[in-house]
């Protein structure tokens, strides 16, 4: 075969391979050619805001009729809910309102774990009764305490009456064995009490003769007064003024004598004086 034929064939063969190889590849080409364009941002579906309204955000290649269509809506419904003419442009990064909503609920915080703290009950008023027992003594020496040599003094009058004065009880004191121990007010509520007495006409008090008393549920109080007679007081005054009524009455009597021995003595220096010199 000559140079030529053989160069011929190479070129032959090139050619037919070229050819198969673009049937190959040209479909492959087409289908490329032919793809559609790319697809805008694809709608992602707003979360209500707290006031309810449904808000999106324009994207790139968004338009109007994709937005409504992917909404839901139609275009003249979000044209108006936006305030939009239909000549106008929207841009990306606008917010377009879709619709509305309820109110996004609040998420609750998580509940801190709370101590239950333990309330003290409240103290309930003790309520109770109790009593009083006053004694109205004879004080014979005065010194204001009831000793065992010292009995009652009858005739008196002890009373106990409350914060309000209202009387709670009255006794006259007496000389019966069954208040030894001075007379007992019983069944008085618990509180505070005004204790006082009174001392028959011809005695005069020793001690204070009215006292404060608090009465708790229960208890019993005891409360003494003392009183002396009035001559008992009279006695001690003439007792212990004698001597110096004594000694007043010598100084005066001294006193009487000098004074008339004096005037004796200037009645006869008068008499001797002559009548000239007077």
């Amino acid at each position: 075969m000559s140079r030529y034929a053989q160069r011929s064939l190479t070129l032959l063969l090139i050619f037919l391979v070229a050819c198969l190889v673009a049937i190959l590849v040209w479909p492959v080409k087409a289908v490329t050619l032919e793809s559609p364009a790319l697809q805008p941002t694809p709608f992602l579906t707003p979360t209500p805001r707290g006031d309810g309204r449904i808000i999106y955000i324009v994207q790139e290649d968004d338009n109007p009729w994709r937005i409504a269509a992917i909404a839901g809506i139609s275009v003249e419904e979000l044209l108006s809910r936006n305030g939009l003419q239909p000549d106008e442009f929207i841009l990306p990064g606008m917010e377009l309102e879709l619709g509305l909503a309820g109110p996004v609920a609040p998420t609750s915080p998580p509940l801190a774990a709370l101590t239950p703290t333990s309330v003290p009950p409240t103290a309930t008023p003790v309520v109770g009764t109790g009593e009083i027992c006053v004694v109205l003594f004879m004080d014979e020496n005065g010194n204001g305490r009831w000793e065992e040599d010292e009995g009652l003094l009858p005739g008196g009058r002890v009373s106990v009456a409350d914060v309000n004065g209202v009387v709670a009880g009255e006794h006259t004191t007496d000389l019966d064995p069954e208040h030894l121990e001075g007379y007992c007010f019983s069944d008085l509520e618990n509180g505070d009490y005004n204790v006082s007495a009174a001392v028959p006409p011809d005695h005069n008090p020793t001690t204070v003769m009215n006292l404060p008393v608090r009465l708790e549920p229960g208890e019993i109080n005891h409360v003494q007064f003392g009183a002396q007679p009035s001559s008992a007081i009279q006695d001690l005054i003439g007792e212990g003024g004698g001597g110096r009524s004594t000694l007043l009455g010598l100084l005066g009597l001294f006193l009487l004598i000098a004074g008339g021995g004096l005037g004796y003595y200037a009645t006869r220096l008068r008499r001797g004086t002559p009548r000239s010199l007077r």
